[in-house]
């Protein structure tokens, strides 16, 4: 049985939907049912100036009637006054500030209208009160790449697109080195040890994309010209809600000491690399789909996955802590007639420790061993989960599964409950227990039929019968503290014992 890919298109427009916000100026993630992750638009408490690509001209003043021409001149021209640190190596240092008679500060807002706007390469660009950067609405402001390399703080971006192949100086754009020196990705946001921090920016509603246009693209091409979509290194409190990635490498990764931020509400489609990576502490990864994977290499690709660095950067010797990955869907193959399709492990974590995360409510589907994988964890959870093999008839089917570390440290202290699984539920180590997890077995993957309301069509809400009721509906244990035990993957109220995997049953 193979899934159907249409389907696919509708899970995520329908989850888009779900998790939409209604009002203005703040966006809640969560529901009135549970502790909430809360996006706030800053405050626009200055000015607002206008830049136009079309319309515009260097000459003008900013306003509606006169705009500058594109963001990349308007900022090369000094016309932004921002801070970066007086000192070179210390990112402690006061605050110098740049561009001082410049007329935008922070506070004011820049809208961007359609066009191609150019690519920003920037080493500082602080501010006290937040900038905003956004399309105007119904616009469509183009760049080619934005990439924050040093000191920065207090910056919101909204609505706009980062296209790669929008480069202008070169047609062979994936060997420019003006939008790929240091990094490929469309946005990347990194702190640096001669320039300064990079924390605090919004990112709000981005399209970013290598291309529009790839059917006609080899493995080869895949290889030499995706980019990655959004990358974080060293970028602490960034938020990254309802963007949009697709036709890249790697979508979105939270690296290595970008702490306490967060990636809400997003989509990556068509992918050959990772869906994501989540390689920071204290991390929320929630509510985000991920689907297309394309095999063209020897990477293992993964929807999610994780790994540590020690000191020295070794992968597998330090502790990843304090990250949520919840209630996202994760589908492996988008189109099977796609000759390029491949097959993505779902959440795989196999260079711990992983310490404190909460893996919850999450949708996977995918033909392969792992489905969520950790290889070295600590005081973590793994609750309601579904995890469902999207190709049957071969001996691959996804596992739930917590495994010592690679170099022996057991695991400790884990739960594994109240999911719905194909293949097994493994575990192994110090206090590490499992219960209340439905098994029905990869050869016994017609009870599927039985289970879910259209299983072919990615449609994994539970169905009421006697098979679901003896076996999953109010099965659960109940964790008090934790989300999935309050509401499902569609904010949905849980019973007082809830249901088996990320849905729960509504009549």
């Amino acid at each position: 049985m193979k899934l159907n890919q249409l389907s696919v298109y509708f899970i995520f427009l329908s989850l888009t939907l779900i998790f939409s916000c209604s009002k203005e100026d703040t966006k809640i993630y969560g529901g009135k049912y549970y502790e909430s992750y809360t996006f706030e638009k800053p405050v626009i408490n200055g000015q607002t100036f206008y830049i136009d690509p079309v319309n515009g001209s260097p000459n003008g003043d900013g306003s509606i009637k006169h705009p500058w021409r594109t963001l990349q001149e308007v900022i090369d021209s000094h016309l932004v006054q921002c801070y970066k640190p007086s000192e070179s190596y210390n990112a402690e240092s006061d605050p110098e500030l740049i561009n001082q008679s410049a007329p935008i500060e922070g506070g004011d807002r820049i809208i961007l209208l359609s066009g191609y706007h150019g690519f920003l390469n920037l080493n500082y660009f602080m501010f006290t009160d937040w900038l905003t950067i956004e399309g105007a609405e119904g616009a469509d402001p183009v760049f080619s790449q934005i990439k924050f390399t040093g000191a920065f703080k207090n910056i919101y971006l909204k609505n706009l697109t980062i296209d790669k192949s929008s480069y202008e100086r070169s047609k062979n754009f994936w060997e420019a080195e003006d939008i790929n020196q240091n990094s490929k990705a469309c946005l990347y946001l990194g702190s640096s040890d001669f320039w300064g921090n990079c924390s605090n920016i919004k990112v709000d509603n981005l399209k970013l994309r290598t291309t529009t246009e790839v059917s006609g693209w080899t493995t080869a091409d895949w290889v030499e010209k995706a980019s990655d979509g959004i990358a974080l290194r060293s970028a602490k409190n960034i938020e990254v809600v309802n963007c949009k990635v697709e036709n890249v490498r790697h979508g979105i990764t939270v690296d290595y000491n970008s702490e306490h931020s967060k990636v809400v509400n997003n989509s990556v489609i068509d992918f050959c690399g990772d869906g994501s990576r989540v390689n920071s502490n204290h991390v929320l990864f929630a509510y985000n789909t991920i689907i297309g994977c394309l095999k063209v290499d020897d990477n293992h690709d993964d929807g999610i996955q994780s790994f540590s660095r020690g000191d020295d950067g070794t992968a597998g010797t330090g502790v990843v802590s304090g990250v949520t990955i919840r209630g996202n869907i994760i589908i492996g193959v988008k189109d099977f007639n796609n000759p390029m399709y491949g097959s993505l492990q779902g959440i795989g974590c196999f260079d711990g420790m992983f310490d404190n995360w909460i893996v919850e409510n999450n949708l996977i589907v995918s033909n392969t061993y792992h489905g969520i994988s950790f290889y070295g964890m600590l005081n973590s959870k793994i609750l309601n989960n579904t995890v469902i093999d999207q190709v049957t008839g071969d001996d691959v089917s996804p596992w739930i599964l917590i495994h010592e570390h690679k170099n022996g440290t057991e695991s400790n202290n884990c739960t594994i409950a109240n999911n719905i699984v194909s293949s097994s539920v493994s575990y192994s180590g110090e206090n590490v227990e499992a219960g209340n997890n439905f098994v029905f077995g990869k050869s016994n993957y017609d009870s599927v039929l039985f289970m879910f309301v259209d299983p072919q069509n990615n449609d994994f809400h539970l169905l009421d019968n006697a098979y679901t009721r003896n076996n999953i509906i109010d099965k659960g244990m109940v964790f008090k503290s934790l989300v999935s035990s309050q509401a499902d993957l569609e904010q949905e109220l849980r019973a007082d014992s809830p249901d088996l995997g990320a849905y729960e049953y509504v009549e």
